[in-house]
């Protein structure tokens, strides 16, 4: 189970890292920050596939939670990606398999 917690907190981290230096690029006119700032998004929408997969297939949630971690990972994930992990993971992906 460490190796799945640590494999979804360093794809948050590093999408986060790379978009965050890809939009400093971006400020400074620097050429190919598009580039960066599109490897940190899609490195963002792998955590976020993986993130709402975890909470649709919880058995410790309910409907209307998980439609509310589904929804926030989608729309603000960097702010929602960041309680699930640090707060709310445990609490959900207790005794899953996947």
């Amino acid at each position: 189970m460490k190796s799945k917690e640590l494999f979804i907190r360093s794809i948050y981290l590093v999408s986060l890292f790379i978009t965050i230096i890809g939009a400093v690029l971006k400020i400074s006119h620097i050429d190919g920050a598009e580039a960066v700032i599109t490897i940190g998004i899609a490195i963002s929408m792998v955590f976020i596939l993986f993130s709402v997969y975890e909470v649709n297939i919880s058995k410790q949630i309910d409907r209307n939670e998980k439609l509310m971690w589904t929804v926030g990972l989608i729309f603000i994930s960097s702010i929602t990606g960041f309680v699930y992990l640090f707060s709310a993971r445990k609490r959900i992906v207790k005794n899953n398999e996947y």
